[in-house]
C-alpha cells in the first residue's frame, strides 16, 4: 500500500539515534514470544536484584510515564512480600515533537533494536503490523470504562492500556448566556437538557446565531485552528459515518456535503465562526474560548489547561464562566454523545522483562489507580478506570467534577487506517470554506478525489 511503502522508505532515512533501550538486545524482524524473553533471576531481601527500563513520551502530559515509575515503587514491595525482591530503575527519554514522526521513529528504533521498553501507543495499527507490540490481551479489563480499547484492539487482540478517558466536548460560556437573558440557574442546566435530549444539535446552533445576533458575544462557535478530530465531532452530530464495524474509513458522501454546508454558513451566512479562523493561531483562540468573546468552542475537555491559562484564570474561575456540555442529538443523530480520545502505553515485543512491564500496568489498572486519578486530575480528563472516577482526586476537580456522567456515553473510535490523510483533506477543505473560496459541492468533490488519489482502495469505503 502507497502509505505503507512511504514509511518505510521514510524510516529507512531516518537517523538511528533517537531512541535507546530495550536492554541493549538486537531487535529480530520476528519478535521472540515472552516466554523465549529473560526475566531477572531470584535474589534474596538483602540484594534485590537490579533491573533498567527504558521510558519514553513524547510531547506534554507526562504525569504519564511518571505514573508508571510511581507504580514501580509499590510493585517493589509486593514483589518483596512474595519473595523475590526486585529494584526497578528506569530510563527516561521525553521528547516534544510531531507525533506522527515520533510513532515513525519509534518503529525504526524497534527494526535497529533500540526501542524503549515502555513508551505511548499513537498509530498502534502500523505498530501491530511492525510486530513491536506486545501482546496484553491478558490484562484484566472489567475494571476499565466500556469500549475505552477498542482504539488499542486490532483483529481481538489488545495492544495497549489507556491511562486516561480524555473526552471531546462543546464549551459554553455561562457569562454570555446570562447576557443574553438567561438566569444563571438556566445556564447551567443546559447540559441536562443536552442529556436528557431535550436541547438539541438545531437548537444549539440557534442559540448561537442568536447571542451572536444580539451581541451578547462576538462570535458563537470557535473551533480548533489546524486540523484534527474534533471536525469530526461535529460531522458526527450531522448524521455522518466515517468508519464501519470493522474499523474500515467511509466517505460518507451526504453527510459530507450536509457538513460543508455547514462549516460554509457558519462563516458566510451565518457569519458565527470567523473567516480566517484557522489562521488566527492556538492562543487567540483559546483566550476566544476562555474570555467569552466566543459563546461555544469544540474540542477535548483537558484543553482548558490552555484555555484557563491564556485569560489567566485558576480552574475554579475558570469553571465559574465556562461549562462543558455533550454533542447534542440532532435529526440525523439519536444521542447526544462525547468522543473519548484516550492516552495509552504500550510494551515492546522484544523488552527483556515483558513480564515485569505487565506487572506495572496492572499494578496501575487493580491496585494503584488512585496514580492514574490524580494523572487524570491534573490533565483535567476522566479516568479510564471506572474506580478511579469516583475518588475524591476527580471528584473535586473544577472542571471534570460535573461530567462524571459523561463516560457513560463515550464513543472510543477504533484506529483507523487512512485517518491522517482523512483528515488533512477536511480541514484545507475546512479553511476553504470558511474563506468562501469554494462552495460545499466544490469541496465534496474535491475531498473525494483527494482520497483516491491518495489511500489505495482496501482503505475506504465511498458510499
Amino acid at each position: 500500500m502507497k502509505k505503507k511503502i512511504f514509511a518505510l522508505v521514510l524510516s529507512l532515512v531516518m537517523a538511528a539515534a533517537l531512541l535507546v533501550g530495550c536492554g541493549g538486545q538486537d531487535a529480530p524482524t520476528q519478535a521472540p514470544s515472552p516466554s523465549q524473553q529473560p526475566e531477572p533471576s531470584q535474589s534474596d531481601a538483602s540484594h534485590p536484584e537490579t533491573i533498567t527500563l527504558k521510558i519514553s513520551h513524547n510531547y506534554d502530559f507526562t504525569t504519564i510515564p511518571e505514573a508508571v515509575i510511581s507504580a514501580a515503587e509499590r510493585l517493589e514491595k509486593r514483589y518483596a512480600e512474595e519473595g523475590h525482591p526486585i529494584h526497578i530503575e528506569f530510563e527516561r527519554d521525553y521528547q516534544r515533537i510531531d507525533w506522527t514522526e515520533y510513532s515513525q521513529n519509534l518503529i525504526f528504533a524497534f527494526k535497529n533494536g533500540n526501542c524503549p521498553d515502555i513508551f505511548p501507543a499513537s498509530d498502534v495499527p502500523n505498530m501491530v503490523a511492525s510486530g513491536m507490540l506486545l501482546d496484553l490481551s491478558d490484562l484484566k479489563t472489567d475494571v476499565f470504562v466500556n469500549g475505552v480499547f477498542s482504539p488499542f484492539t486490532v483483529d481481538g487482540a489488545v495492544y495497549a492500556m489507556p491511562f486516561d478517558l480524555p473526552v471531546r466536548v462543546i464549551y459554553y460560556n455561562k457569562s454570555v448566556l446570562v447576557r443574553h437573558g438567561w438566569t444563571p440557574e438556566e445556564a447551567a442546566a443546559l447540559p441536562d437538557k443536552v442529556a436528557s435530549g431535550e436541547f438539541t444539535w438545531e437548537d444549539f446552533v440557534q442559540l448561537c446565531k442568536d447571542v451572536t445576533a444580539d451581541g451578547s458575544c462576538q462570535w458563537g462557535l470557535a473551533h480548533r485552528p489546524g486540523n484534527g478530530p474534533d471536525f469530526l465531532d461535529v460531522f458526527q452530530s450531522l448524521g455522518g459515518q466515517y468508519y464501519d464495524e470493522n474499523g474500515t474509513l467511509v466517505f460518507d458522501e451526504e453527510a459530507m456535503l450536509r457538513f460543508f454546508q455547514f462549516t460554509y454558513d457558519a462563516a458566510n451566512t451565518w457569519e458565527i465562526t470567523p473567516h480566517d479562523l484557522s489562521q488566527q493561531g492556538w492562543p487567540a483562540i483559546n483566550a476566544m474560548a476562555g474570555d467569552g468573546t466566543a459563546f461555544a468552542y469544540y474540542g477535548p475537555i483537558f484543553s482548558a489547561t490552555y484555555v484557563a491559562t491564556a485569560v489567566e484564570k485558576d480552574p475554579e474561575q475558570f469553571a465559574e464562566d465556562v461549562a462543558f456540555m455533550m454533542f447534542p442529538a440532532s435529526q440525523y443523530n439519536d444521542e447526544p454523545f462525547v468522543i473519548a480520545a484516550p492516552q495509552a502505553t504500550a510494551i515492546s515485543a522484544v523488552t527483556k522483562y515483558p513480564e515485569i512491564c505487565k506487572d506495572l500496568l496492572a499494578e496501575l489498572a487493580n491496585n494503584s489507580y488512585d496514580i492514574l486519578a490524580d494523572h487524570a486530575d491534573t490533565i483535567f480528563a476522566l479516568s479510564s478506570i471506572k474506580a478511579a472516577n469516583e475518588l475524591e482526586s476527580i471528584k473535586n476537580n473544577p472542571i471534570v467534577r460535573d461530567v462524571g456522567y459523561m463516560a457513560d456515553h463515550a464513543i472510543a473510535v477504533p484506529s483507523v487506517a487512512g485517518m491522517d490523510t482523512f483528515n488533512s483533506q477536511l480541514h484545507t477543505e475546512i479553511v476553504q470554506l470558511e474563506l468562501g473560496t469554494i462552495t460545499p459541492e466544490e469541496a465534496v468533490a474535491d475531498m473525494k478525489i483527494q482520497l483516491e488519489l491518495n489511500l489505495d482502495a482496501d482503505e475506504i469505503i465511498f458510499k
